[in-house]
């Protein structure tokens, strides 16, 4: 046996040995072929939490009962369902037709808050009378909208006021208004009453024509 010289070392016996580096790449791809190899558990988890219990505290009905519907509304001759209560179903299979043509099917009327009425009233007097005047209508009347014209070539006056007792004027007055030759008027009254009816007076016979509407 030989000692070694100063300054060196000398390790008696079997030195250790390392794994080889194959050994240890393929520990390691059968240790990953084993864990990959386990199926993978989904979970259900609801929104905002863990999930909770439903309890159904009443027992779902028994023998011929019906849980649900389904309807199949593919056939051509059945327009609609009507579900009663009772649980039959009543299928509608007609509608009455729309109207065709220029035929109004609604109207919108916008009236003033003074109208408490509601039947359409127009009234279209040709050549209104002198002195105690033409009788327009003897219904109490609320007045939109009150259209004259002068046919002649002169001026004419003109009167309109309700039939109370003593009558109130409500267009014109002592000398009333004056329509000028060959012109029309029109008055938005808006709501204006008249009591008992309306009565139409002309300065010049034969020379005013009227048309008035509103409500009775």
């Amino acid at each position: 046996m030989r000692y070694p010289q100063p300054g060196y070392s000398r390790t008696y016996g079997n030195p250790p040995r390392s794994l080889p580096h194959w050994a240890a790449l393929g520990i390691f791809i059968i240790l990953a072929g084993i864990f990959f190899a386990q199926p993978t558990k989904s979970q259900l988890q609801q929104s905002g939490g863990p999930g909770s219990s439903v309890t159904i505290n009443a027992a779902l009905p028994t023998g011929a009962n019906v849980i649900g519907h389904v309807i199949n509304d593919a056939s051509s001759v059945v327009i609609g369902h009507v579900i009663a209560d009772s649980g039959s179903t009543t299928a509608v299979t007609s509608m009455p037709a729309l109207s065709g043509g220029t035929a109004n099917v609604g109207y919108v009327r916008s009236l003033p808050s003074s109208c408490t009425q509601s039947t359409n009233f127009t009234s279209s007097t040709v050549g209104v009378a002198t002195g105690a005047g033409t009788s327009v209508t003897s219904t109490t009347t609320c007045v939109t909208l009150i259209y004259v014209n002068n046919i002649t070539n002169s001026a004419v006056t003109f009167r309109l006021q309700d039939k109370t007792g003593t009558p109130i004027i409500w267009v014109g007055g002592n000398a009333d208004f004056s329509i000028p030759a060959n012109s029309n008027v029109t008055f938005p009254l808006g709501g204006v009453s008249f009591a008992s009816g309306i009565t139409a007076i002309a300065g010049t016979a034969s020379a005013l024509n009227l048309q008035v509407a509103g409500v009775q």
